[in-house]
């Protein structure tokens, strides 16, 4: 491989944009193609961006041969297939979150990235915040001790993405708020507790706000959804997400605390990370706020990505970290389905 790797973005919406973004920061990179079924959507990003080449089918890009590695940026249920299309034409893939659909899907996506030696890596892309980054460092450093219960949210009060319709139909997205803002929180969360072993999971599924869209707009999911999810060592994590909740506007957002036996850390804060430590016999502690990184959100994640298709690193949320969030998700849908707690195996 040459020394600047030859991306192609396939999907011209939101996330393909951050995406090129991401790219144009990390350095490295040369963006050489776009494909997406909307002329207009390609001529943006080609005039954005300096992109040359444009292609009306996924298919096409994926056939050319000069192009190193893609950024897929579709809805859900394309995710699956695209993923898979794309390392069999030899390309290194970085795919949009959730990584599938299931976990059986993810599971398949995996060993296809197996099978071909090329790099399959998530854009799970709260993993590589300021204040995420800068919490990871001072949980790795020992100053909150053994992270054994973490919260972790995004909530909104009115938020129900509308789209083109696919983000509300089950059959296009495989879920509600749970899998589209909560699958950050849960990775996140996860994430900075050491990523342990899931065990067991209980959880509840809402919809209450349907009726609050236009007729047109199929709508089978949740708008929010709960879960108290139980990991090896006895360590455990509360989830809470919600496209549409009946709370103050004022408590919109995110929201990730970690409670360690010597420490807590909360991520967002006003003043960005806070490690909480030597409390009193009051429970008063001083407050540490973290220093973040200078690379930050997309341009870290690219560069991250072009580590791991150098060889110099390892996905941190590859395939099998794609295999189990997505079963810790499933789990949660199963829980709220049947009303007992779910084993994951």
């Amino acid at each position: 491989m040459s020394q600047t790797t030859r991306v192609g973005i396939i999907g011209g919406g939101w996330p393909g944009i951050a995406h090129a973004r991401g790219y144009q920061a990390a350095g490295g990179f040369k963006i050489v193609a776009i494909a997406d079924l909307i002329p207009s959507r390609r001529k943006q990003m080609m005039q954005e961006f300096s992109i040359p080449a444009e292609y009306d089918d996924a298919e096409k890009l994926l056939a050319d041969r000069t192009i190193d590695a893609v950024s897929i940026g579709l809805p859900n249920f394309l995710h699956a297939p695209m993923v898979k299309a794309a390392l069999k034409a030899g390309k290194h893939v970085l795919c949009e979150k959730p990584p599938a659909m299931n976990a059986r899907e993810a599971a398949q996506m995996s060993a296809a990235a197996e099978k071909s030696g090329k790099v399959l890596l998530y854009s799970l892309q709260r993993r590589f915040g300021g204040a995420e980054q800068a919490s990871k460092q001072a949980i790795e450093k020992g100053y909150a001790g053994e992270i054994y219960h973490a919260r972790a949210a995004w909530t909104r009060t009115r938020g129900i993405p509308i789209g083109t319709g696919w983000f509300t139909d089950k059959s296009k997205s495989g879920g509600g708020s749970l899998i589209d803002i909560g699958v950050h929180m849960l990775d996140l969360a996860w994430h900075l507790m050491g990523q342990p072993k899931p065990t067991s999971v209980y959880g509840v599924a809402y919809q209450k706000f349907g009726g609050t869209l236009p007729p047109t707009h199929k709508f089978d999911v949740d708008d929010s959804a709960f879960a108290m999810i139980r990991f090896e060592g006895g360590k455990s994590l509360e989830l809470a997400a919600s496209w549409s909740l009946n709370q103050p506007p004022q408590q919109n957002g995110t929201i990730c605390r970690l409670y360690g036996d010597k420490a807590a850390i909360e991520v967002y804060t006003p003043e960005g990370a806070t490690l909480y430590r030597s409390f009193d016999a009051k429970g008063a502690a001083k407050a540490n706020p973290l220093k973040p990184p200078k690379t930050v959100q997309h341009a870290a994640l690219m560069r991250h990505f072009r580590d791991c298709i150098l060889g110099k690193s390892k996905p941190i949320a590859g395939g099998p970290e794609g295999i189990m969030l997505m079963q810790m998700l499933d789990a949660i849908y199963k829980s709220s389905q049947t009303g007992k707690s779910v084993d994951i195996r």
